[in-house]
């Protein structure tokens, strides 16, 4: 069962700005159901100390200038009208370690800077509405898979990674979801056998239409449960598409899902850097072929070169034939060639993924206990409970000196 509200009651979310970007944002982020409203009061927050004993909220979200006294005494005398109990979300285009003195003083619930990005924006207002209280200080995991050559599986293995975390989350409340960015030549629909929905002409041109009401039209449902996005197949297209769509695609997702597997294309797009420089991990992955070891080396040192140490690329062998006495490459060439970045090989049991593929679920879903499964597992989950310790630490006012870093880095 999720974790909801105690009461039936309607979470009421009060938004007080006259910035409209600021407003579209919030409509487009949590549209109006029966569980939630957004209501906006088109006022600067002067005029909201009057009015606050005839508004109705479960929080506040509050639009303010961090430069001026005066917004912050108003600030104070809406807290101290306020229920004692109401969380207040503070938004401003101007930060200073002096504002974030002053903030943490007043206890808000939560402080963001403009740019406001909607994953930001939607995690904040859950916080404080206290929706998904078990996992909602946990940040977004992003795991992207990148083949080092053709054929070597790596949409098989991107698919079975959501499938071991979409299973694995369910019991800690947490969601998953496998982003398909290989918009030319995508697998990922084809492998689940749904259909591919996420269409990119209704969007390229203005990623900004994109919100929550658009990504549920263009998300696709497995039978397991996994959310899909992949877009249909345009063989006889190469179409390269603006870093801002890939980027507002993934800040979208990720406000929704706690996990997001990208499966990237072989190409390296103007946008490619941006994804695996925001990804928490990246796979590389090999077949057990000498020219597919030699490509997953210099690809991990290309990577390397161009974003630096931070990146952490790791290498998956898939197919491996782990007798070390093997004929011919065998798996002690393989470790001894990739070293350090090699992560782990996942057993050839290609009979068993073929089954899979031509039925359209998961490796898992085939057979319970398979070595593909478990070799899979033992890479994606190891760490997993120390992770998300880690990232539980990342609450409330904590978001203050993640933008106040943000902000010294811009």
């Amino acid at each position: 069962m999720s974790q909801e509200k105690e009461t039936n009651q309607t979470s009421k979310l009060v938004l007080v700005s006259q910035d409209m970007e600021l407003v579209n944002l919030a409509k487009g982020a949590i549209p109006n159901t029966d569980q939630q409203t957004v209501q906006v009061i088109n006022k600067p927050i002067s005029d909201i100390v009057s009015d606050m004993r005839n508004i109705d909220a479960t929080a506040m979200i509050l639009d303010i200038d961090a430069t001026k006294v005066e917004e912050f005494e108003h600030l104070q005398k809406i807290k101290r009208m306020a229920d004692n109990n109401m969380p207040i979300i503070v938004i401003s285009g101007n930060f200073s370690p002096a504002a974030a003195r002053i903030l943490i003083q007043l206890k808000v619930s939560d402080f963001l800077v403009k740019p406001v990005q909607t994953s930001d924006f939607v995690r904040s207002c859950n916080n404080a509405l206290k929706i998904n209280t078990h996992e909602a200080n946990v940040q977004p995991q992003f795991i992207s898979f990148m083949p080092a050559s053709g054929g070597v599986g790596t949409t098989a293995l991107a698919i079975e990674t959501a499938s071991i975390l979409n299973a694995h989350g369910q019991s800690i409340g947490r969601t998953t979801c496998i982003v398909d960015l290989n918009f030319q030549h995508g697998s990922c629909a084809e492998y689940l056998d749904i259909e591919p929905r996420f269409d990119i002409t209704e969007i390229e041109n203005s990623p900004e239409r994109l919100d929550r009401q658009l990504l549920d039209v263009m998300l696709s449902k497995h039978e397991s449960g996994l959310s899909v996005i992949s877009a249909p197949n345009q063989p006889t297209e190469m179409r390269s598409f603006k870093g801002a769509l890939v980027v507002k695609l993934l800040d979208l997702v990720s406000a929704y899902f706690d996990n997001v597997v990208i499966d990237l294309p072989r190409t390296w797009f103007p946008w490619t850097e941006t994804v695996v420089t925001g990804s928490d991990k990246l796979f590389v992955v090999a077949d057990m072929t000498v020219p597919s070891i030699r490509h997953s080396h210099r690809l991990v040192k290309a990577v390397e070169e161009r974003i630096g140490k931070q990146a952490n690329p790791k290498i998956i062998v898939n197919r491996m034939d782990f007798r070390k006495n093997a004929s011919g490459l065998n798996a002690g060439d393989v470790e001894s060639a990739l070293g350090d970045y090699f992560a782990a090989g996942v057993p050839n049991n290609y009979g068993l993924v073929r089954d899979a593929v031509d039925r359209g679920v998961t490796i898992g879903s085939v057979e319970a206990d398979n070595n593909v499964t478990n070799a899979l597992s033992r890479i994606i989950l190891e760490g997993e409970e120390l992770h998300s310790k880690e990232k539980n630490k990342k609450s409330g006012l904590m978001s203050i000196g993640r933008n106040l870093l943000k902000r010294k880095a811009g």
